[in-house]
């Protein structure tokens, strides 16, 4: 799993290495880019390599950071208690699991439940502006209230309908996940297999400390913090917000701020931050040719639960495959082959632990997915599946692979409507339902 990534930006084309000395500032008043390696514990490589500045002779764009983001909360309000919201320009933390779609005054919208975090996150597109709401303690209408209220462009958010300053206020003027990180100058990154969500990572973050208070970030990015010793100096570890499978390590080192991540133990992430040192550039440039396995690495085939056409024209297919063959509580990855995809699925989700009935669902590209698994013993099961206004549908489940503990099923929608779905088992009984609470 590589949650982490979508955190911190997708794997760059072309890295940033050097001639193997630290830069010179590439602003006024900041220091020089320098990477930060760790010696990786066995079966973890580096994959990835990027920075801000100058490098290679040419100039390069800073590290991917968000448009204009404000943070309102409740009074003693943090990550997990009081009620708060950020809207951003960008979309940054939506994953498109666990949604369904609506439309506000026009606008379609992505409305997602985040169960392990209990963050709700909204992306739209409002005036030609791609943005998102990310949100806790609120409920869908007044979020819907809250989309209505909001717009953005290059400089400001802009709110219509105040409805919100009876009991929040303005904390912060950024977005707390992304300036947890402060002013990000250089970052590597290892896996155990892709740069996917198939794969356990963690990444390394150099910064300087960001323009707004970090302790104030800290307390809406981070969760159960705590603190531990590097080095000579101490660092914060706890639990990421937006993510309770990643855990976050932060210290400083002069004036450096350095920032492990990853979807990994707090205990290993420790070790492996005792490891942490600079690097030269040509110290990164031999860790990265080393590269990452490849497709080879996911060793099983995904078998094929259903396909089929779409009334917008474009075919759709849902594959499943077991996460991990030498694990068999790791559960199963879907497979989802989006509008373009010729043969391979371009998207890939980790589904609920195997053992149990679950219902997941996905919005991506337009499109409503609803993907469902059973034990064995409850064939003869069903999926239903109920658009608000639409046909409902029924769909048994298959065998897609004797040798899965499992039986699986599939649906898909364009239409962007609240929706229900249940297993219902021979006799009638519901075994599991969405959406949750």
């Amino acid at each position: 799993m590589a949650a982490i990534v979508v955190v911190l930006g997708y794997v760059v084309g072309s890295t940033a290495i050097g001639s193997g000395r630290p830069e010179a500032s590439s602003a006024p008043g900041r220091i020089g880019v320098q990477y930060y390696v760790a010696d990786a514990p066995p079966g973890f490589k580096m994959y990835t390599a990027e920075s801000s500045g100058l490098t290679g002779g040419g100039a390069r764009p800073p590290l991917p950071t968000s448009g204009p983001a404000e943070l309102w909360a409740t009074a003693e309000a943090s990550a997990a208690s009081g009620t708060w919201f950020v809207v951003s320009r960008g979309t940054h933390h939506a994953t498109g699991r666990n949604s369904y779609r609506t439309v506000v005054n026009g606008s379609e919208v992505i409305v997602e439940r985040d169960p392990a975090s209990g963050q709700s996150r909204l992306s739209f597109v409002k005036n030609g502006v791609s943005m998102e709401i990310t949100a806790f303690g609120w409920i869908d209408r007044q979020l819907v209230r809250l989309v209505r209220a909001v717009s953005a462009d290059d400089d400001a958010i802009h709110f219509s309908d105040n409805f919100f300053e009876a009991d929040h206020r303005r904390v912060l003027s950024v977005d707390p996940t992304e300036a947890l990180y402060g002013e990000a100058s250089s970052r590597v990154g290892y896996t155990t297999g892709m740069p996917t969500d198939l794969a356990q990572s963690f990444t390394i973050t150099v910064g300087t400390d960001g323009k707004v208070n970090q302790s104030t970030v800290m307390k809406f990015a981070i969760t159960e913090a705590r603190t531990f010793t590097v080095g000579a100096g101490q660092a914060i570890i706890g639990t990421s917000a937006a993510d309770p499978l990643v855990t976050t390590a932060q210290w400083h080192d002069g004036q450096r701020l350095i920032t492990l991540s990853g979807t990994i133990d707090p205990q290993q992430l420790k070790a492996i931050a005792a490891t942490v040192h600079p690097a030269s550039n040509d110290e990164v440039r031999t860790a990265m040719a080393a590269g990452a396995p490849g497709a080879a690495a996911l060793q099983t085939q995904p078998q094929k639960v259903v396909s089929g056409m779409l009334p917008d024209g474009w075919g759709w297919s849902i594959r499943v495959s077991v996460a991990d063959p030498d694990d068999p509580d790791a559960g199963y990855v879907w497979w989802i082959a989006q509008p373009g995809d010729s043969i391979t699925p371009s998207e890939t989700r980790r589904s609920a632990p195997i053992g149990k009935p679950s219902i997941d669902t996905f919005v991506e590209h337009g499109r409503t997915y609803v993907v469902a698994k059973v034990p064995r013993s409850m064939a003869g099961a069903e999926l239903h599946v109920n658009p608000t206004g639409l046909p409902s549908t029924l769909i048994p489940f298959h065998d897609v692979d004797p040798a899965m503990a499992d039986l699986f099923s599939a649906d898909a929608f364009v239409e962007p409507v609240p929706f229900t779905a249940e297993i219902l088992d021979s006799g009638g009984n519901s075994l599991s339902f969405w959406p949750q609470g």
